[in-house]
């Protein structure tokens, strides 16, 4: 099967790069903190042992023009990806990254993340809520954005939803949270990815 191509988006500062150096494991994408996000262009993963590319999109800083810019940029990859010979260059599964912490700001979020990826309206979605550190949050999390999504009417999209401690969390020097959710999310990627090749095909015309 080709390689699959997975897109990873999400407000800056909700944990994209830490997600994808946990999913790729190792330290590739670079993290950080501050107000301003560390990806500051499109930036595409791969790895020997996975088969699917990351795409990274730049962060979703609340302007119009920053969630265009990032979506202008995966159709300029998915373009030229084309006319290199890649054999998949169609995005196959997106990441919705929604911060489980800040739970208040998941209607607004995934609101603006639908909007700005509508140009795939039938590729699978996985919401994965970074940041899970909370296990009593984690239900009322999942619930929540389901209800987001249910009343936004597009819940045949909506595939999964995992929360995820992409990276050890220390609470003090007796506990801490375990780094979870990261296998299954990589195992659902893998479940969508066929689905989504085929999803694909109905929108490329959207990106020519």
């Amino acid at each position: 099967m080709d390689k699959g191509n997975i897109l990873v988006i999400g407000d800056s500062g909700v944990g994209k790069s830490t997600l994808i150096n946990a999913v790729l494991g190792e330290e590739i994408a670079e993290s950080g903190f501050g107000d301003k996000g560390t990806t500051k262009e499109l930036k595409v993963y791969e790895s020997d042992v996975l088969d699917f590319r990351i795409i990274d999109t730049v962060g979703f800083e609340p302007s119009f023009f920053k969630r265009m810019g990032a979506i202008n940029a995966v159709k300029k990859w998915s373009k030229n990806a084309i006319k290199e010979g890649k054999e998949n260059s169609d995005i196959n599964v997106i990441w919705f990254c929604v911060e489980g912490t800040s739970s208040k700001l998941f209607p607004e979020a995934i609101k603006s993340l639908s909007k700005a990826t509508s140009i795939f309206p039938s590729v699978p979605i996985i919401v994965v809520i970074t940041k899970s550190y909370s296990k009593p949050e984690r239900e009322r999390n999942i619930q929540m954005v389901k209800e987001v999504f249910e009343k936004q009417k597009n819940t045949k999209n909506l595939k999964g939803i995992i929360p995820v401690v992409a990276l050890i969390y220390e609470i003090d020097e007796e506990q801490f949270v375990a780094q979870e959710g990261i296998t299954e999310l990589i195992d659902m990627t893998y479940e969508l990815i066929p689905e989504g090749m085929q999803a694909a095909k109905k929108t490329l015309r959207l990106l020519n």
